[in-house]
Parts: C-alpha cells; structure tokens; sequence
C-alpha cells in the first residue's frame, strides 16, 4: 500500500501532463489490442499497463541490447519480422528517435497483417532527448501525409496539449530543476498548472489562431488498408 502511495506521489509530480495525456489515450484504446503485438522501444514508462494478458503474443523490440528486448532491430530494417504476421504495431514515443522515419513506416505497413492496427505516439513541442538519439519533430500535416503515403488509413489523430499544456510543462520542468527546499515550496503550485492544463479543453484555445497551434505531441492509431 505504501509502495502504491509512493507511485501515485511520484506519478503526480514527476509525470509531464503529455505523458498522463498519453497514458489516458492509451487506456482509453487498449481494445484495439489483440493478437501478436509488435511493442517497439517500448520500454515501461508512465502508468498505463501494457494488457498483455489479452493478446496471444507480446514481442518487445529495441534498437538497443542492454534493455533485454526478445527481438533486437531498427524499425527501418525490420528484416527478421515476416510480412504480414503481426496485429498490432506499438510505436509509442519512438518515431523521434528514427532517422529514416519513412522507412520505419513502411516497415510496419509490410509486417501487419491487413487491417492491422497501429499505435503511434510522437512528441512536438517538448524536450529533445536522445534514446539513443533525437532526430526530428514532424508537424500534424507532415503525419498525415506520410501515414497516408505509406498505405495507412487514421483512424484517430489527437494532438496531445495544445499552449496551456505546453506551458504547464515547461513551468514544471522549471520547478523540478530548482534545488530541495525551493522545489518543495513551488510543488504547491501544482494544483495551479493543473488547472491550466484543461483550459486546452476548451473550444476558444481549440479555435483559437495562435493558441491553437501550439501542440505538445500527436497520438495516432492507424489501420493497414
């Protein structure tokens, strides 16, 4: 019970609004998955568990041997995966870290079977962070038409944070970089930044021509025409 309290209190001030934004779509959407899933660099992170009990296989893929991965590739090279033998592709806060992100893409259109899902999620206006490297941010139409181009069908697209979640982060990533006692007493704003972050929700910034163009990230869930 103590270990969960200190989760939820980490989870709380630890987590970016994106990834609790993240977490919640992917709770939301889990049904889609089944079957023989592809998780690529997908490594745990944030609070959604991955529901492993509801498919019929889970393979984890990394670029990178010392996460212990069961398959061990770049998504643009995925030659050890054969056509078409996969349900769904996990492609969660990867796509920024690929170099030939087209390629990557028509490799996950070439390992699902037909009307296959997959899952992808990508930051825009947020840190860069290598894992092992960072190498682009792709705008809202540059996805689209590159989904589009590599035979898939979008199913939903959902911009992750518009100004206000945006700027909660920054202001959060601000405070967790303060020394102790100062960190501490600025935690009690928290409760301040959360409220900002749902004034995203409202039409006016949804509309708005400047507010509404800030995006924190994309989610994307696409099936293979």
């Amino acid at each position: 019970m103590l270990k969960d309290l200190k989760n939820r209190v980490n989870y709380y001030f630890w987590a970016t609004y994106r990834r609790k934004i993240l977490d919640r779509l992917l709770e939301k959407n889990k049904h889609y998955y089944k079957g023989v899933v592809l998780d690529i660099g997908g490594r745990d992170r944030g609070k959604f568990i991955k529901p492993m009990d509801i498919v019929e296989k889970w393979i984890f893929a990394d670029i990178e041997e010392r996460h212990k991965p069961d398959v061990i590739f770049d998504v643009a090279d995925m030659h050890k995966i054969k056509d078409e033998t996969i349900d769904v592709v996990n492609a969660i806060e990867l796509f920024e870290h690929v170099e030939n992100p087209e390629k990557g893409l028509r490799e996950c259109y070439r390992v699902l079977k037909k009307d296959g899902i997959m899952f992808l999620s990508v930051p825009f206006l947020f840190p860069v962070h290598a894992d092992p490297y960072d190498f682009q941010r792709w705008t809202e139409n540059k996805w689209k038409k590159e989904l589009e181009k590599a035979g898939f069908k979008i199913l939903k697209f959902e911009v992750m944070g518009r100004f206000f979640t945006v700027l909660a982060d920054m202001k959060k990533t601000f405070v967790k970089s303060m020394p102790g006692v100062l960190r501490w007493f600025l935690y009690l704003f928290f409760p301040i930044l959360d409220l900002l972050v749902n004034l995203d929700s409202l039409n006016f910034v949804q509309s708005h021509p400047f507010l509404g163009r800030f995006h924190g990230g994309y989610f994307i869930i696409d099936r293979k025409c």
